[in-house]
Parts: structure tokens; C-alpha cells; sequence
């Protein structure tokens, strides 16, 4: 298919692979016989399925996300992404959409976005877009969710048990209509009704807010597109995770050269240390990149705060 269709055209492909694992990845991706130049695999995702108490399972996303980043350095490209129009919103299953949802959104963000590859936004992380928890069976469009209620109330479990699982599991939490403004509809549209219903939050999260606020989660990822695409070493440098065991902290460097990128995040509600000797043994460190905190202590991290450094050894 490659040497009879895509070669023929200057054009970049990702293929959606769900169940591809990483030793079939130069079948998909390999630079020679590759079938694409990016897939999505959803290794990571599947930790959404599982039972963690409703906490985020960080050593399997670190151990899944980390496999992809060292299987596929030199031989394919990741395509990095956290949302899809199938999966929940990240902000409001990883994260913390009430007390620290800025905090959180950004943090989450800043973790998948720097690593080797190219990164994907999904239509609404940008500002945080969260669940919705819409009151009625009948106001979601999603068939397995509604599917799902119509078994489970058979079966005796009530209105409000069955809510919950769809108001965290359901496919329509990322199919609400983009929410552009304050205007009615968020306005996504000038219909009565559109489609799916809108989120009810979209007075406090939208775009028109946001981007007069340099504060904001999509200000946030302004920077970071920013910064990754005026430094070689966020696209091409060498993955490598640091802190593997550290119970609240993802973190990573970016090596080419001699010039070095540490990103650090903190992806829980609770203040957290951490130890890192060549943090503190560099002879030049540079704070490109901080949500959460100031960044005045190289051992200390806030909730959910999130750092990038450039470190010179």
C-alpha cells in the first residue's frame, strides 16, 4: 500500500493501531518498510480501564509511555496524544477538574508533550475541557453508554449507579461541542440544539476567556509549542525517564549533544520532593517552562507543578 499510494504523494500519514504492540512497530512505522509515519497505539489509554480506586496508575503510564519512547528511538516516530473522541477527558480522570483543574490540565499537559515525537491536541484540551454530567440517559448519543444503562436498570441497579459510570466512562465526555465563547451554545453553533448538548461549563471554560488570560491553560500550551519548536533537542534529542520508582513524579530528559531538557511533573494533589544530583550539579540551568509554582527549590514540587529545564553539564 506505501509503494503504490502514499509514495507517491509528499504527504505525512498516521495510522490508528489499536492492539499493535511494539515489536511489530517497524512493520507499522519502521523507517524502511513502514506502513505509516505515525500510529496511534493505546497502550496507555487501556490504564483508563483500569481498577485504580479512580487514581491515576502512574508507574504502568510511565512503564507504557517510556516502552514506545526507547522501542521506537531510531527506528519510527511516535505520535504523542492524551485525548481522542473515544476516551473521557484527561483533565477529569487523571487530573483534578475541581479543586486543581488549571493545575492539572496543564500538568498533564506538560508531561506527553515534550517527549520524541509529534504531539496531537485533541479539540477542547487546549482549555481544559472536562466530563459533563448531563442528567438524563437520553441526553447522550453514545450507544454503547446507552446500551450499557439499559442492561444495568434491567438488572436492578438504579438511575444514579448506572449515571456515574457513564458520567466517567462515557465517549460523548469528548464529543461536546467546542466551547469558543461565553455566547450562547458556547458559540460552537447558532442552532437551537446542536448535536450533543453543551457542556453546562462553558461560561467558565472557553476560548474567548482564555485568551486574554496569559495565565490560562491554552496561554500554557502556546509556550510549549513555542518552546519545542525552537529547540532541536524537544524533537530529535534521546528520551530517557529518571525518577522510574518515584511515587507522584514523571519525569524525563532530552539529550542531543551536550545540550540537555528536563521535564518534571508533579501529577497529584499533594506537595512532593524529589532528588535529582546532576539537577544540581550543572554547571548552567535555565527555567524555560513553569506552571504551579516558582520554581525556587530544585527539590520541592507543588501539586500538580509542572517544569521544563535546559541544563548545560
Amino acid at each position: 500500500m506505501k509503494r503504490e499510494t502514499l509514495d507517491q504523494y509528499d504527504v505525512m500519514t498516521v495510522g490508528e493501531a489499536n492492539g499493535v504492540s511494539i515489536e511489530e512497530a517497524d512493520m507499522w512505522v519502521g523507517e524502511e518498510q513502514g506502513a505509516f509515519n505515525m500510529v496511534f497505539q493505546f497502550e496507555h489509554l487501556s490504564l483508563w480501564g483500569k481498577d485504580t480506586g479512580g487514581h491515576l496508575d502512574l508507574p504502568g503510564l510511565k512503564g507504557a509511555l517510556s516502552k514506545w519512547q526507547k522501542g521506537l528511538e531510531g527506528r519510527g516516530w511516535n505520535a504523542l496524544f492524551l485525548e481522542n473522541h473515544d476516551q473521557p477527558r484527561s483533565v477529569s480522570t487523571w487530573g483534578n477538574d475541581g479543586a486543581y483543574w488549571k493545575e492539572s490540565a496543564k500538568a498533564l499537559g506538560t508531561m506527553f508533550f515534550f517527549m520524541q515525537g509529534t504531539p496531537f491536541i485533541y479539540q477542547g484540551q487546549e482549555i481544559g475541557m472536562t466530563n459533563v454530567q448531563f442528567p438524563s440517559i437520553d441526553d447522550y448519543d453514545d450507544v454503547s453508554m446507552k446500551n450499557y444503562y439499559r442492561i444495568q436498570t434491567e438488572q436492578g441497579k438504579s438511575h444514579e449507579e448506572v449515571m456515574r459510570v457513564v458520567w466517567e466512562q462515557g465517549r460523548d465526555n469528548s464529543r461536546t461541542p467546542m466551547q469558543w465563547s461565553r455566547k450562547k451554545q458556547a458559540g460552537f453553533s447558532t442552532a437551537l440544539n446542536p448535536w450533543l448538548g453543551v457542556n453546562p461549563n462553558y461560561k467558565r471554560i472557553n476560548v474567548e476567556k482564555q485568551k486574554r488570560d496569559k495565565g490560562s491553560i491554552l496561554s500554557h500550551y502556546k509556550k510549549m509549542i513555542e518552546l519545542r519548536k525552537s529547540n532541536d533537542t524537544l524533537i530529535y534529542g534521546t528520551y530517557d525517564l529518571v525518577l522510574e520508582d518515584h511515587d507522584h513524579v514523571y519525569a524525563y530528559t532530552r539529550t542531543l549533544g551536550s545540550e540537555q531538557f528536563l521535564i518534571i511533573v508533579n501529577m497529584f494533589e499533594h506537595k512532593t520532593n524529589f532528588e535529582l544530583p546532576f539537577l544540581l550539579e550543572a554547571k548552567k540551568v535555565e527555567l524555560l517552562l513553569i506552571s504551579g509554582g516558582r520554581g525556587k527549590s530544585k527539590t520541592k514540587l507543588n501539586p500538580y507543578e509542572a517544569r521544563v529545564y535546559r541544563l548545560k553539564h
